[in-house]
């Protein structure tokens, strides 16, 4: 198994800023919001094998320069779930008073590849044979 590790930024409206980099083939992650005022759902149902690594923060988008975003700005991983077909995480952004709110930010989701295995052929030749 080999680790994989995927990244990306949401915008405050589910949408990616950019395609999420280090997705591998054939794999999709998708995000949408909860009706929790600045609560997110990423699901990424077949890209790892068991529960991953996921790191969220906040992303200023604004224009640069200036005094940018407030420290007191936050992001919260607040659910990793895995289970047999189904796989996400659930963070939640908001104010500097602890308030949901919808916001810009960026995710790392790091694990073991799910790799799909496909029968190699003559397996049940190499089988038959070596019974």
């Amino acid at each position: 198994m080999s680790l994989v590790t995927v990244s990306a930024i949401v915008k405050a409206d589910a949408s990616f800023a950019f395609p999420p980099y280090g997705l591998p083939a054939n794999k999709s992650i998708s995000v949408q919001k909860t009706n929790t005022t600045g609560q997110y759902q990423i699901m990424y149902d077949s890209v790892f094998a068991s529960t991953p690594v996921v790191t969220v923060a906040q992303a200023w988008l604004e224009s640069p320069g200036g005094s940018g975003g407030s420290t007191h700005d936050n992001a919260v991983v607040n659910e990793v779930t895995k289970l047999l077909n189904q796989a996400y995480t659930t963070v939640k952004v908001g104010d500097g008073s602890g308030n949901g709110q919808w916001r810009n930010f960026t995710i790392v989701i790091t694990g073991y590849q799910n790799v799909d295995k496909k029968e190699e052929a003559g397996t049940y030749l190499n089988f038959y044979f070596n019974f």
